[in-house]
């Protein structure tokens, strides 16, 4: 098979996939967790520039894309290299919303100042560097026109894009490994238990296998020869849908985890709590066994929450609401924003006729 059809039908596998998980980690986040933030509107729009890549990949295959330049007419090869930069535009954009969609999850999530200010440098260079590169891929020769019809408009070559779009590979890949290591930075401080912490870490550092597809193209990329484009840069495309299509699968996969237990029965008991009213929820009643005569409780949860001078306190939110299970919900628990609470071992029984209502999710 023609390395173009190739292409063309690995890219569609690739984006079926990716697609699949945007729409799995939107229904998770709307119907499960019941909470869109910004990372999950950039990784749709992510899914929606990898298909749009993929698309004009399509086209540029059935113009020539995968066969040599000497062997197409001049309207095959102008057309196939022109739509190849439509295709690398919305790749380059694409790769950089991947980036981004990590990117501000992070942010939404850690406390420290030089974090969140690590996180917004590579968050903006990130963002500059493709949006410089997408302008001057489209204006490296005088007139533009001359960079995909060579042979009939003749220019003069402005820029070199080849040096610059290895630049940009190389700084896409340092993205990848500092997002992958970075929660490692933030979650050992957190007090969580460390099986949790290792699960959560290691969820969100899957991105190492994005940079080592950045790696790849990167070195692919200043290895070739681009006279005779049609032919030679068919595995630079290969790699950068593969990068995009690898990155998607590494963002949305840890966030499927709520409708994961879901899906084993887990929280069916939680969906039903969290569609009953507020008078309906059971009573939480603190036992000291010095004020009162507390009757044999019915469960024990392990840990309560009191401040002093307080006889009855009330359970931290985790235990008197529905619980999500998302990243960012398990996250929250242990950040450390109510500095001013005590835990103490304690005694809760439970009232109101609800007898196997699950303090944990």
């Amino acid at each position: 098979m023609q390395s173009g059809y190739q292409l063309a039908c690995a890219m569609w596998a690739l984006t079926a996939l990716s697609l699949t998980l945007v729409g799995l980690r939107l229904y998770t986040r709307i119907r499960v967790v019941k909470f869109v933030g910004a990372e999950d509107h950039m990784y749709a729009w992510t899914g929606l520039f990898l298909l749009l890549f993929t698309i004009f990949i399509q086209v540029a295959v059935h113009y020539g894309l995968g066969r040599s330049f000497y062997e197409l007419s001049i309207d095959d090869s102008s057309d196939a290299i022109f739509w190849t930069y439509v295709a690398n535009s919305f790749a380059i954009i694409g790769n950089a919303m991947a980036k981004l969609s990590m990117g501000l999850f992070l942010l939404r999530v850690v406390q420290a100042r030089w974090h969140k200010i690590a996180l917004w440098g590579a968050v903006v260079v990130t963002s500059a560097t493709s949006i410089a590169l997408t302008i001057m891929l489209w204006n490296q020769s005088t007139p533009v026109k001359a960079s995909w019809d060579p042979l009939r408009t003749p220019g003069t070559w402005d820029i070199q894009i080849q040096p610059m779009s290895v630049g940009l590979g190389v700084w896409s890949s340092i993205c990848d490994f500092f997002f992958a290591i970075f929660p490692w930075l933030f979650l050992r401080s957190l007090h969580m238990p460390r099986r949790e912490k290792v699960m959560l870490a290691s969820g969100m550092s899957l991105g190492v296998i994005a940079g080592a597809c950045g790696i790849t193209r990167t070195v692919v990329l200043s290895t070739l020869n681009v006279y005779n484009y049609t032919l030679n840069f068919v595995p630079y495309f290969a790699w950068a849908g593969a990068e995009i299509a690898v990155a998607m699968v590494c963002i949305g996969v840890p966030t499927l985890r709520p409708l994961y237990l879901k899906a084993r029965g887990l929280s069916s008991t939680l969906g039903s709590i969290r569609q009953s009213n507020a008078s309906e929820l059971p009573q939480f009643t603190m036992c000291d066994g010095k004020e009162v005569l507390c009757p044999p409780p019915a469960r024990d949860s392990g840990f309560s929450q009191f401040r002093p001078n307080s006889r009855i306190a009330k359970p931290p939110p985790a235990y008197t609401r529905a619980r999500s299970d998302s990243v960012d919900d398990i996250i929250s628990e242990y950040d450390g924003s109510n500095g001013d609470v005590i835990w103490v071992k304690n005694e809760v029984r439970v009232e109101n006729g609800v007898a196997e209502w699950p303090l944990r999710g």
